[in-house]
């Protein structure tokens, strides 16, 4: 079993979008972390680079 190495990602945003993404991720109860990981995840599934039961667990919905 390979073990999972994370890596950083630095991005810059303006004081506003953070404060946003702070209040959403709180009252998601998540971290800002995870709700950015996941709105990631999102946005490639949306572009169908993630597999039909990865988008499934997103919520995005498959094209017929």
């Amino acid at each position: 079993m390979s073990k999972r190495k994370d890596v950083w990602l630095q991005i810059r945003i303006d004081p506003e979008l953070k404060e946003l993404l702070r209040r959403v991720a709180k009252a998601r109860e998540e971290d800002m972390s995870t709700f950015v990981k996941r709105a990631i995840k999102t946005e490639l599934a949306r572009l169908s680079f993630l597999s039909n039961e990865e988008k499934k667990a997103l919520g995005v919905l498959q094209e017929v």
